[in-house]
């Protein structure tokens, strides 16, 4: 995804504080092909790690999603996906790898603003460019870039928001605010953490106030009113017309808390009594004692600018907030936050003799940031992918399976996207499929001989798979085994050609 940052002229009256301001400076196609430099790495390493045929949940989900609309020719059959943004920008070319493409992008945009935003220290280039390289070329940045698409488009915007952010409570720039009140309530529908951010800006906003404005002014508290009314409102409408909707056409209003696959909460977390949370504490200061650059941002803070402190420490915890409140919050994206935070925290005109310190930090906190995401499964095992070069077994069955339902006619497959949807993102289209999404799904669920030719069940079934929970114990009256694959099994009709016999 290009970037957000557009150029616009400042209404400020003073030429000296427009160059102060941050997205201001270049036009937006200048920002454009410096994306798409920054991105360049990126996408290599993505179509590397492709070939490999590695592919994470979250992408099979919006990819399977994205094929069944475009298929139907229905945007509504996706029901209510969430988050929605990354499956919208995924639709018009709906294949495993364009999440993969969407992500580097994303991530090439963050790097180009990381290192605009390091102007600001006053640094030689060549520790600027060290620094960044040391936290951006390690596998916790790649993982996001290439496999967590909807994570890296949320890091992306929340620095775009960022910049504006600063520009409307610094320089009081009007039009900045609007930006980054907007971006916030589009980061929304890319990751509910966003909707903590925004809260935790807008309640900032008196402080940085008083941080960058020594001298108080007239109606300062209306004044104040207005910039957090302009920062969290359109965070808080985007969540309210979003549970809305899902109130109006399920009944309940937050029903993309629960969806099991690309949930919300975090299952395990959510169910913990309030009183056992206290005990994640520690393994989160952990997490905040491995990241040395954030460290030393806070003490260059302190050092320099001493009110500053205090809104960082804020944005710092946000990580360790939503994990104790139960929500999803992978410790890749956990990595990615504080490596963010820890570049846009650095000061500016920092003494240059700091350089060489700040590379060393950057590298133990890259180091560091690598020992983590290798504690998280999906992210463990891809780093071991990448390392090794061999592609994993699960992968390799579900494209041999793929490859074989692709042959399958046009809606002549009975199964649940619940479970199924890595094999449909495998199959590289929805059409041979009968999922819940279509009108006769539940009539092919009580009467699979009318209505369809195959079944697709699974040994190890999802929340909600109704075809597994059906028919996994043996086939429906006219109905045999045609094959297995790893977990999977394939029915047919008895009359019906074998799709196995044709590989």
């Amino acid at each position: 995804m290009a970037s957000a940052v557009i150029s616009s002229p400042s209404p400020s009256p003073s030429t000296a504080a427009n160059a102060d301001l941050r997205l201001i400076g270049l036009r937006w196609w200048e920002h454009l092909i410096r994306v798409m430099v920054f991105s360049v790495p990126f996408l290599a390493f993505a179509l590397v790690t492709q070939q490999l045929g590695f592919v994470t949940n979250a992408h099979a989900h919006v990819t399977a999603k994205a094929l069944l609309a475009f298929d139907r020719l229905r945007l509504e059959v996706i029901g209510f996906l969430y988050p929605p943004l990354p499956f919208l920008l995924v639709l018009p070319w709906p294949r495993l790898v364009t999440p993969a493409l969407l992500g580097s992008v994303a991530a090439g945009a963050t790097t180009w603003l990381l290192w605009y935003d390091l102007e600001r220290t006053g640094l030689p280039r060549l520790w600027r460019a060290l620094v960044l390289a040391a936290v951006v070329a390690v596998p916790s940045t790649l993982y996001l870039a290439t496999q967590a698409f909807p994570e890296m488009l949320t890091l992306h915007l929340l620095v775009v928001a960022w910049h504006y952010y600063w520009n409307f409570v610094r320089y009081r720039h009007t039009f900045s605010g609007f930006v980054a009140g907007l971006v916030l309530g589009l980061t929304f529908y890319a990751n509910f953490y966003s909707l903590l951010f925004a809260l935790a800006l807008a309640a900032l906003v008196p402080l940085f106030r008083r941080i960058e404005n020594e001298e108080a002014e007239p109606r300062e508290g209306w004044a104040a009113a207005s910039q957090i009314l302009v920062t969290a409102f359109p965070a808080l409408w985007a969540v309210a017309s979003w549970s809305y909707v899902n109130w109006v056409f399920t009944g309940s209003p937050f029903m993309y808390l629960a969806e099991p696959v690309a949930a919300v909460v975090d299952p395990v977390r959510w169910s913990m009594p309030w009183s056992e949370r206290w005990s994640m504490l520690p393994e989160f200061g952990r997490e905040l004692l491995s990241q040395p650059l954030l460290l030393a941002a806070f003490v260059l803070n302190a050092r320099y600018y001493p009110r500053r402190v205090i809104p960082l420490s804020v944005l710092t915890v946000l990580p360790a907030v939503a994990r104790f409140l139960g929500l999803a919050f992978s410790l890749p994206l956990v990595v990615g936050s504080f490596t963010v935070l820890a570049i846009l925290a650095l000061p500016e005109r920092i003494p240059r003799w700091l350089g060489p310190a700040l590379v060393f930090l950057a590298l133990v906190q890259g180091i560091a940031g690598t020992s983590l995401v290798q504690r998280a499964g999906e992210s463990r095992e891809w780093l071991q992918v990448v390392t090794t070069g061999q592609a994993r077994s699960i992968d390799q069955r579900e494209a041999e399976l793929g490859k074989l339902l692709r042959e399958a006619p046009a809606r002549s497959i009975l199964a649940d996207d619940r479970s199924a949807y890595r094999i449909i993102a495998r199959t590289g289209t929805a059409r041979p499929f009968v999922l819940p999404a279509d009108q006769i799904f539940y009539a092919a669920l009580d009467e699979p001989g009318r209505f369809v030719r195959y079944i697709l069940v699974t040994a190890t079934p999802s929340d909600r798979d109704l075809v597994s929970e059906r028919f996994a114990s043996g086939p429906p009256v006219g109905f045999v085994v045609d094959g297995r694959i790893g977990d999977w099994t394939l029915y047919r009709q008895e009359v019906a050609p074998s799709l196995f016999a044709r590989s």
